[in-house]
């Protein structure tokens, strides 16, 4: 249980700091032992794993770690103010809940109903998450498109229209970009057909259809889930910092 002591300098009173763990709905734990000097005494230092464990070879094994090595570090779209071009990958979103917290680090955070932010009264958004490849990069890469209410609406009407629907649709693209901030932040997505690449963007249309057909859309593993551990923690951080 974390308690906090403040000294006055003009005042011998002192005052305990709330107990944040009642804010989380917490339980006291057992004291922890530390058992650091016992971890390593099985281990000889003469002794080594099984080298076939650690150490994989062939192209196979190349290929199944860049696999997973992608999966780890998949990387979230950012909109500009320069014009981006990308395709989407999914026609339809995935939908989940949001933190915002400032502080340093990593400031956004995938949460659910009446979790330890929201008891501390940091209320997530709903967020919407496309799968697009990125076409403006130096190679074409998979991304997250995440995006809120407001611009999944505009997409939304995007994918019902005939004219350039569904968003996935094999002949279109879409250039996107942003201006302004904050608040007063707005999106351009404007549909690039698949006959005016070679012209416009200087990109082979075959040989982009053959590279993006061999991609496939994200799924709900790529969103980072945190535990409800790290959740309360930042929600301690947050009752320290009011």
């Amino acid at each position: 249980m974390a308690m906090a002591m403040k000294e006055e300098q003009m005042d011998t009173t002192i005052r305990k700091a709330p107990n944040v763990d009642t804010y989380l709905g917490a339980t006291p734990t057992a004291p922890v032992i530390d058992e650091t000097e016992d971890l390593f005494e099985e281990d000889s230092e003469s002794e080594f794993p099984d080298r076939s464990s650690v150490i994989q070879t062939g192209w196979a094994a190349a290929k199944k770690a860049v696999s997973e090595a992608n999966k780890s570090f998949t990387t979230d779209f950012r909109f500009d103010e320069d014009v981006q071009l990308i395709k989407f990958l999914s026609a339809e979103p995935m939908s989940f809940l949001q933190h915002w917290v400032n502080r340093p680090g990593k400031k956004s955070f995938v949460g659910w109903e009446n979790d330890p932010l929201s008891r501390v009264g940091n209320k997530p958004e709903r967020k919407f998450a496309f799968t697009v490849v990125n076409l403006s990069d130096e190679q074409a890469q998979v991304q997250l498109m995440t995006v809120g209410v407001r611009l999944c609406g505009q997409l939304e009407k995007l994918n019902a229209d005939k004219k350039t629907g569904p968003l996935d649709r094999p002949d279109i693209y879409w250039a996107v970009s942003k201006s302004g901030s904050g608040t007063k932040t707005s999106y351009s997505i404007v549909p690039v057909k698949e006959r005016d690449l070679a012209e416009d963007w200087e990109l082979d249309p075959v040989q982009l259809s053959k590279i993006i057909g061999q991609m496939k859309p994200l799924g709900p593993e790529a969103l980072r889930m945190s535990t409800t551990a790290e959740l309360e923690e930042i929600a301690r951080e947050i009752l320290a910092g009011q």
